[in-house]
């Protein structure tokens, strides 16, 4: 991939993760998974296990656009060194 596309893509994934409604909604999903854990018997471990998967893939989905940010930073350094 060209490094004007990475930097475009590193720009998008900024944006998305400073928009205000989309970071509203991710700390109100893990809100809620957290509540469901606590919430939830100790006996159900399966439920428990299903929304400590949720929440892993929360957080994955997160990691995954910092990840797309930070290469679109590097590209700009990479394109203003030249």
């Amino acid at each position: 991939m060209s490094l004007e596309k990475e930097q475009q893509r590193g720009h998008r994934a900024k944006a998305i993760l400073e928009d205000e409604i989309f970071t509203e909604a991710i700390k109100k999903v893990s809100d809620e998974l957290d509540l469901e854990w606590i919430n939830s018997p100790v006996r159900d471990i399966e439920g428990r296990e299903k929304i400590y998967m949720m929440k892993r893939m929360l957080n994955v989905l997160l990691v995954q656009l910092k990840s797309v940010m930070e290469t679109g930073k590097l590209a700009t350094k990479q394109i203003n060194k030249q």
